[in-house]
């Protein structure tokens, strides 16, 4: 039986916990699944360091002989940007959210008596963001003044938010066999109303707008795509583009351009693998990069931004970038004892990419921030696997 895969995304830290034995318990990656059945040829994601990047954010919080780790980070303006994250990744945590001003970084007064780690988040406007800890089981919001407690669950975990408005909200949490969660839950600025059926085994979301939410259903027989219309989750036909992959992440950013995001195992290696939805059929974008899938973001020039951890053992973060034309090679954050991403975002007014996550020091660990280019090299080209569909 897999684990709840959501651990891996707790923080930048918990992957380089866990590979490197530090502070904080040790986690299983989830078995994985079969080979893919594509004949598409693997590419290889070739490796530039860090060219252009740089620590714009460094902070210690809690306990010095704890770590702290920023897990998720979104653009709200020009210079604007938050940071959420916390305490003692893994273990007894406290919960941080910070404000990037464009000079420094300002921690915010939450709620008092919250505890673990604020791990998603989505922000329809700089004066109407939501966040949410998978295994605080709360959410918050912040609006342009003050955070609130929106709702708190007693059991399950949340897995993600999406807000479309400040009266349209979205919370998901599922087990990665799809029950025994949270479940799905509506807010439609008067109340909240429990989903059922399909929608209640999501895992991930991603909403274009309020009549198209696009997301991941995890369940005993498999992960599959399911798309909301306006009234009801449905499930997409997605022919063979999805097989032997386990789905991490889904993103999009219109009815005719959805990202999904997994890794296939083959002979004890896992690997990373694309699938994009261009309105008429699914194409995928296998590679040779050997690591833990982590996050999407939206990326430069219609493609997508990628956070993930090697399966090597390195304590390293990395970032990856690719389009409908192939994988871009990848960059690797490094620091003396171990580093980790969690989260990107691209900052399109500066054209600039942030980067959320940690770094171990001799103690504990830092919550870090790191800046860098948005463009570092034009795509490779990559094969693709084809297969129609349609909704």
């Amino acid at each position: 039986m897999r684990t709840i895969r959501s651990i891996l995304a707790l923080a930048g830290l918990v992957p380089v916990l866990a590979l490197t034995g530090s502070a904080g318990p040790a986690l299983a990656r989830p078995a994985g699944v079969s080979s893919a059945g594509g004949s598409s040829q693997e590419r290889p994601a070739s490796e530039l360091g860090s060219p252009g990047f740089r620590v714009a954010v460094s902070r210690h919080y809690g306990q010095l002989v704890n770590a702290s780790g920023y897990s998720v980070i979104i653009v709200t303006g020009r210079d604007r940007v938050w940071a959420f994250g916390g305490t003692n990744p893994g273990g007894p945590s406290l919960p941080v959210a910070a404000r990037w001003t464009g000079r420094t970084i300002i921690a915010s007064t939450l709620p008092a008596g919250l505890t673990g780690f604020i791990t998603e988040a989505s922000a329809p406007a700089a004066s109407d963001i939501w966040a949410a800890s998978s295994y605080g089981r709360y959410l918050l919001h912040w609006n342009g003044a003050r955070w609130a407690l929106a709702r708190q669950w007693h059991s399950g975990v949340i897995t993600d938010v999406d807000a479309v408005s400040a009266h349209n909200v979205w919370v998901f949490g599922t087990s990665s066999l799809g029950t025994d969660g949270t479940g799905t839950w509506h807010f439609n600025g008067r109340s909240w109303h429990r989903v059922h059926g399909l929608g209640a085994t999501i895992y991930r979301a991603s909403a274009v707008s309020r009549r198209d939410i696009w997301g991941i259903s995890a369940g005993s027989s498999g992960d599959s795509v399911v798309h909301y219309t306006g009234r009801n989750w449905h499930r997409v036909r997605t022919a063979r583009a999805l097989d032997g992959i386990q789905l991490a992440d889904i993103l999009a950013t219109s009815p005719s351009d959805v990202w999904v995001l997994g890794d296939t195992q083959t002979h004890g290696a896992v690997r990373l693998v694309l699938i994009h939805w261009n309105g008429a059929e699914w194409s995928r974008l296998p590679s040779s990069v050997q690591a833990w899938p982590g996050r999407l973001a939206p990326g430069p020039d219609g493609g997508v931004l990628i956070s993930a951890t090697p399966t090597d053992g390195a304590a390293d973060g990395l970032i990856l970038s690719a389009t409908t034309r192939g994988w871009r090679p990848m960059i690797t954050l490094r620091s003396p004892l171990g580093s980790g991403v969690s989260d990107i975002a691209l900052m399109r007014s500066t054209r600039s990419l942030w980067a959320s996550g940690g770094v171990l020091n001799r103690v504990g660990g830092d919550a870090v921030i790191w800046e860098g280019p948005a463009r570092w090299t034009a795509p490779r080209a990559a094969a693709s696997w084809t297969g129609s569909e349609s909704t």
